[in-house]
């Protein structure tokens, strides 16, 4: 293989990690708490291939996913390829030999395209599930890319790849055309119940009607509905479950594959701020109307959604809100220009009056923060602990932040090294399986990036002022994963 490339996408804390590797009984700084027995997952783009052309999009990696699995007090760390479609056909053919339509080397390859479709390349889905793993039935993890690519079963314990879903062929299309009965997708973002299993998603493109609703319960049954008076092609990356609801954000942030061959080529992520942010009420049974509220408010973003209070008639939605997505757009740069780091948002809130069709928006501090996680045992159920990071932007975050989200109280822990770090999402594990809303440890990976080691942190959220109960020492640099959830295992 050639050198990897210099570029920003693959350095510092994204240096690929780019090996599998076993570390059995962690050394620990602390105490592991023994009621800890499960598994913290996280998965993320990773090149395995130089991709073809000099494309450096996150989807034209691979995913490899990670867990660090508690038990009695010890620590297993393992990683291991997500062997999606695409990873299988390049391993067999020793080289990367997809070929995206938006495949530029500059800030506007994102790779999300049409593939250029060849002998080795037809009928397999380009999508790489590395975007986000989740929880599925209390028995396997789901790995996620959003676009591209169904859900990729895996074991929770081995990391071994099952293979797609069983219900991938009832998952709706995604922005490219499928190339086989089991070419559509599904979001990076469900949300689930955690006393049902349901699992609560969606897939979405950029030609009407635009959304399709996708509940699938444990035994893989899936409800679905389609959005037919969604407003337009917005990226639809999250959205929050409430009692009653699951409330859709359409903001200004769109995708669509027609801005590759517009102006000098755009990416397909847009930023039209013309577009008023609209959100869809929609009933979690799938019966009856939708919604739709419009903001009382100009553009803005909430990339990734916290959780959801209901008052009365008032959806109170939590979440980091930006000025504009954080993705580089053509507003702002020229082509030839280096991709630029995301920026942070801040902690905000969104007001839904249900009984007057009003929605508000409110700031509710000035410092930048990113990747709000919850309960997630509480997910639709009302909560009053988040938990987020804080740092300049998303490359460079090193506090950990816990908030009481009805007083606006907070808890924090800068995390300092004597070299440069970056604190990935973290994840939140209960106590016990009793133990009330917010009450338990907070995970923390930490990439020492500059030393090419890392740590887990455990915080007991009883005091995350505190500091850490537990350091686990990991010898190698964790890649770069933007999410990931705790699942129990019993």
């Amino acid at each position: 293989m050639e050198p990897i490339p210099n570029d920003i996408r693959l350095s510092g804390p994204l240096k690929p990690m780019r090996f599998e590797v076993d570390i059995e009984d962690c050394i620990v700084h602390g105490e592991i708490p023994r009621s800890l027995n499960g598994g913290f997952y996280r998965v993320g783009p990773t090149l395995k291939h130089i991709p073809r052309d000099g494309a450096l999009g996150f989807p034209a990696m691979d995913g490899m996913v990670q867990a660090m699995i508690f038990e009695n007090g010890k620590a297993t760390f393992r990683n291991r390829w997500v062997r999606t479609p695409k990873f299988l056909a390049e391993e067999k053919a020793g080289e990367a030999i997809f070929q995206f339509e938006d495949n530029w080397p500059d800030w506007r390859g994102m790779c999300i395209g049409e593939v250029v479709r060849d002998a080795r390349t037809s009928g397999i889905q380009q999508g790489n599930a590395g975007v986000n793993v989740v929880p599925f039935g209390n028995r396997e993890i789901l790995a996620l890319c959003e676009q591209g690519l169904p859900p990729i079963a895996l074991d929770p314990i081995t990391l071994e790849t099952k293979g797609l879903v069983p219900w991938a062929r009832q998952c709706g299309r995604g922005l490219v055309n499928p190339p086989c009965p089991e070419g559509g997708t599904f979001t990076a973002h469900p949300k689930w119940d955690a006393g049902t299993g349901e699992l609560y998603g969606w897939s979405f493109w950029d030609r009407e009607p635009y959304l399709t609703l996708h509940f699938v319960r444990t035994d893989g049954t899936v409800r679905s509905r389609v959005v037919e008076d969604a407003p337009h092609y917005a990226n639809l990356h999250d959205a929050w479950l409430t009692e009653d609801f699951v409330v859709m954000p359409f903001q200004p942030f769109v995708n669509t594959l027609d801005r590759i061959k517009q102006g000098y080529g755009f990416p397909v992520l847009g930023w039209e701020p013309e577009r008023p942010i609209q959100l869809a009420i929609i009933p979690r049974d799938l019966e009856g109307g939708i919604r739709w509220v419009t903001a009382d408010f100009g553009p803005e973003y909430v990339m990734h959604t916290m959780s959801a209070n209901t008052v009365g008639d008032q959806l109170i939605l939590d979440g980091p809100i930006f000025d504009k997505a954080p993705f580089p757009f053509e507003q702002d740069l020229s082509p030839g220009e280096d991709f630029v780091p995301f920026g942070a948002g801040v902690t905000g809130r969104w007001t839904v009056d249900l009984a007057y069709g009003t929605c508000k928006s409110e700031r509710l501090d000035d410092r930048p923060v990113e990747f709000p996680k919850v309960d997630e045992r509480f997910y639709g159920k009302g909560y009053e602990t988040g938990f987020m990071t804080g740092g300049n932007d998303l490359w460079s975050l090193t506090t950990v932040i816990k908030r009481n989200v009805k007083t606006g109280s907070e808890e924090r822990y800068q995390v300092e090294r004597d070299q440069p770090i970056a604190i990935f999402e973290p994840t939140f594990a209960p106590r016990h399986a009793d133990a009330p809303e917010g009450d338990g440890y907070l995970i923390v990976p930490v990439s020492r990036f500059a030393e090419n080691c890392s740590e887990y942190l455990i915080f007991d959220t009883q005091g995350i002022d505190a500091g850490p109960i537990a350091t686990i020492e990991l010898p190698v640099q964790i890649g770069w994963t933007p999410h990931g959830h705790y699942m129990e295992l019993n």
